[in-house]
């Protein structure tokens, strides 16, 4: 009889540790957080995983108005214009990005924060060093410097563009706001400048336009 019952009790024992071994691994089972899919450009993924660490670190400004989740879809369409950008960058050999550019580029980014503290903060939320964001950013000034190299000698200016607009939209804008009218002469770099960079990022929205039309991409989620 006291050996059935110390088989019975060995037997409860044993079947306790059992059920706790298998809530235990049930359990972590199911605390794993599984990465979503974002989008697959062709072969490559993106994660909504890369989409927060984008999100946590600021790295792409966040335009005025935009709430989170406009600001989450944001980061993925620039992550996906990024990935196909830097295809054309491979294909022609990608430039060698000095210190002092990647340094310059990582205190625009500390600048969005209140404090460096606060950009190692959200560092460590990314699961980041600050070298690996330091990789991310010589790969944009990568693109930014083929874009430079393909795209900005073939925007030109016109001297009949400049008066154009300087007598439409851009005296419109000051008058609109109050603001004295200068003569064309004192603003005509000024406004060359501004001209070239219109012109040269409708150039970046083709050659992007045309990329994506050339690539499979699918997008799922970006939260």
């Amino acid at each position: 009889m006291r050996r059935r019952v110390s088989r019975l009790l060995v037997s409860i024992t044993t079947m306790k540790r059992i059920a706790l071994i298998t809530f235990l691994f049930s359990t972590s089972v199911y605390a794993v957080t599984v990465d979503r899919i974002a989008a697959v450009i062709d072969r490559q993924v993106l994660t909504v995983s890369e989409v927060n660490q984008m999100a946590e670190l600021r790295f792409f400004p966040r335009v005025a108005g935009r709430n989170d989740d406009d600001y989450r879809h944001d980061i993925l369409e620039a992550l996906i214009a990024q990935a196909l950008r830097f295809r054309d960058v491979e294909r022609f050999g990608a430039q060698d990005i000095p210190k002092d550019s990647i340094e310059a580029r990582l205190v625009e980014i500390q600048r969005r924060f209140a404090s460096p503290a606060e950009l190692d903060a959200a560092l460590a939320r990314a699961e980041l060093t600050p070298d690996e964001l330091r990789a991310l950013i010589k790969r944009q000034l990568q693109v930014e410097a083929y874009i430079q190299e393909r795209f900005a000698p073939m925007v030109f200016v016109a001297n009949e563009d400049i008066a154009d607009y300087y007598n439409g939209p851009w005296r419109q804008q000051r008058v609109e706001r109050g603001l004295p009218v200068p003569p064309l002469n004192d603003v005509r770099e000024e406004i060359r400048t501004l001209i070239r960079s219109r012109q040269l990022d409708q150039q970046i929205e083709t050659w992007t336009t045309q990329l994506r039309a050339r690539a499979n991409v699918d997008v799922y989620a970006w939260r």
